[in-house]
């Protein structure tokens, strides 16, 4: 069965997830604020719409990738936004990382319009939405996910139904937690053994290889060794955005969250040392700022 698809939001992950829905046959229509990032999906099949309203008519399913709530509000119930070209009954499936009030508040304005809204959040990186093996964690009635599931099929390793609204956006908050406090810890493990006296090159090797690393710290490690900090694969100022989310969340809860707090704190400064734009990895620079190690080219925001 052909899907037809409508995508909004083609960064790194959107555009890897609509072009492979392309690949698997599906009818995709996309929309991007920038519009030259639509172009290369088009010269794969894609039709490339001028607004968020013309990508969504006739499409049974809506997809978000988007960088904040104020982006999804606006590009869904804004002047041309994508419900006002929906179909009744049609999905719309955010996988942007969100509060989890917004994501249930969303899917109670997207039921007073007709439509089904899940919060169908992602894990992984561009490559495995281009691979097609993401893990989904999703929020929404059990009826809403089963519609869903036969189109995620090309994209997903893992489908994962949590419970109701808002429950997708709770775990993917809680997993970016981990992520964050790793590069914390990863970036200060660096510093600390080289101004120590130890060789960068042979730590960063003990500690991708090491039982204490994770597959993200690996990579991530990975990175740091190549400063390959200016093509981001996660921007650090959206991993302070989302460590922000689950401080208000937590907040909400009464639940402590030194370790968290500790992370956004370094990565709000380093987000106003210029980095913001960089990859997350790029919180290494940050400290061998204020380490004083000073023999390493600082990425080009900072210098500026």
């Amino acid at each position: 069965m052909t899907h037809k698809i409508a995508f909004i939001g083609l960064g790194a992950m959107g555009g890897g997830m609509a072009s492979r829905l392309l690949a698997s046959g599906a009818s995709v229509t996309v929309y991007n604020r920038t519009r030259s990032r639509g172009e290369a999906l088009e010269a794969e099949g894609a039709v490339l719409a001028e607004s968020p309203a013309a990508a969504a008519r006739g499409a049974e399913v809506v997809f978000l990738s988007l960088a904040t709530s104020e982006v999804v509000e606006a590009l869904l119930f804004g002047p041309d936004g994508a419900v006002s070209g929906l179909p009744e009954g049609a999905i719309v499936a955010d996988m942007s990382t969100v509060a989890p009030e917004f994501a249930t508040s969303l899917q109670s304005r997207l039921a007073e319009t007709g439509h089904r809204g899940l919060d169908a959040c992602v894990l992984g990186n561009a490559q495995h939405a281009k691979d097609g093996e993401l893990r989904f964690m999703i929020g929404g009635t059990a009826e809403d996910v089963a519609a869903l599931e036969p189109v995620l099929a090309p994209l997903a390793k893992e489908t994962v139904h949590l419970g109701p609204g808002g429950m997708g956006a709770t775990a993917k908050l809680a997993l970016n937690l981990l992520m964050g406090v790793q590069m914390q810890a990863l970036a200060e493990a660096i510093v600390f053994g080289e101004r120590a006296g130890l060789d960068r090159g042979v730590l960063i090797k003990l500690i991708a290889a090491g039982g204490y690393s994770s597959p993200m710290m690996k990579f991530k490690a990975g990175v740091m060794a190549r400063r390959a900090f200016e093509k981001p694969d996660f921007r650090l100022k959206l991993m302070r955005k989302d460590l922000g989310l689950v401080l208000a969340e937590t907040q909400r809860l009464g639940v402590p969250m030194p370790t968290t707090a500790t992370s956004y704190d370094w990565l709000t400064a380093a987000t106003n040392a210029g980095l913001g734009e960089h990859d997350v990895a790029a919180l290494l620079a940050f400290m061998e700022t204020v380490s004083g190690l000073s023999d390493y080219p600082r990425p080009g925001a900072a210098a500026a």
